[in-house]
């Protein structure tokens, strides 16, 4: 669906994106990495903490330096260069990333390495959540190892069900919808309790509005839509309906409201649905790069793929990082993590489009 320069383009920028992480050991900074600073320690409550973490993520480097936050090698990140490997053909590097993260941060459940205070929540680091833990288990599986996988983190999901969906992390209640559908995902994956993911994919279905959309979550403060948690719905949403779950039509409906509300006219993304201006956030922008991949071998509908995938392209530097602005930072995990998969899923891959 590329023609030939664009796909010519995208290698070239895959195998720089490749580059920079490699050269990096995969460390560098994160967005909400600012509660790594052991000064963060001397702050109590939430509003101090978001307020550090705000700062943090608005600033460049010279605010980590001045609060001496070091840069950060990351679960999720190793798995998402890990899958990437895997669909550009690179199996020793997938193996490698696959061995450290168990080296290095055990065989599950996974957690981020920083504490994170979200408006909705606050979990230490090291402690679970459903999005590092789904991430990790598709890597196994892309690279053949997910029987490595601990027990505990079918163990840990089952306890997370909660009145018909799964928890985000152990610390807050609030149902997030993605979060309950990436821990039912993993935990078919799994092999897992076919009655609590049943009831978390219905739960999500009926909670779809009548224009096909989801909201983020339940609840006061988490009622925004926009299109990287959307298409997270409908990624495992899928996954969820090819092992064999129900989902009766909300897959088309969400389909067809994304491509309505979460591209501008020319077809490039954005962030929340209906945003007057396209996107700069390079997470979000790779996320809609690799989901259209991910449709077109799905056999879906969708927008042409090409201004998507060039608006990416325009957010890499010289050195291979992929930066939300000119003078923002190159975050390993949240843009290029993301934007290396997403470049990934537009090889010669033939590995399944569930992964």
């Amino acid at each position: 669906m590329l023609d030939p320069q664009l796909q010519r383009q995208v290698e070239d920028s895959l195998r720089q994106a490749f580059r920079f992480a490699r050269i990096r050991d995969f460390a560098g900074t994160d967005p909400y990495d600012g509660l790594l600073s052991p000064h963060a320690r001397l702050l109590r409550g939430r509003r101090a903490r978001q307020a550090w973490v705000q700062a943090h993520k608005r600033s460049g480097q010279w605010l980590r330096d001045l609060t001496d936050v070091p840069p950060v090698r990351m679960t999720k990140g190793m798995a998402l260069f890990a899958h990437a490997a895997v669909l550009d053909g690179q199996d020793d590097l997938a193996g490698s990333l696959v061995s450290r993260i168990i080296g290095e941060h055990g065989a599950g459940p996974w957690g981020y390495e920083f504490d994170v205070q979200t408006r909705w929540a606050f979990y230490p680091a090291g402690s679970p959540n459903v999005v590092a833990t789904t991430f990790a288990l598709r890597a196994f599986r892309a690279t053949g190892r997910l029987e490595e996988a601990s027990p505990a983190v079918a163990e840990w999901l089952e306890g997370q069900f909660l009145d018909g969906y799964f928890r985000y992390t152990t610390t807050s209640d609030r149902l997030v919808h993605n979060g309950s559908l990436l821990a039912a995902e993993s935990l078919a994956m799994l092999g897992g309790d076919r009655a609590m993911i049943q009831a978390a994919v219905d739960r999500t279905v009926a909670a779809q509005a009548a224009d096909g959309s989801w909201p983020y979550g339940e609840g006061p403060g988490l009622e925004w839509i926009d299109s990287f948690h959307t298409i997270y719905n409908l990624d495992s949403l899928w996954a969820l309906r090819e092992a064999g779950f129900e989902t009766g039509e909300v897959l088309e409906r969400g389909l067809r409201f994304w491509a309505d509300h979460c591209l501008d006219g020319a077809g490039i993304p954005l962030y929340y649905a209906d945003a007057e201006r396209p996107s700069q956030d390079v997470h979000n922008v790779a996320t809609t790069v690799g989901f259209m991949a991910r449709a077109a071998e799905r056999g879906w509908s969708i927008p042409d793929p090409q201004p998507a995938v060039r608006h990416l392209l325009a957010l890499q530097g010289d050195d291979g990082g992929f930066r939300s602005s000119g003078t923002g930072l190159p975050h390993m995990r949240w843009n290029q993590g993301h934007a290396t998969l997403a470049l990934a899923g537009w090889g010669n891959s033939n590995e399944p489009a569930d992964s």
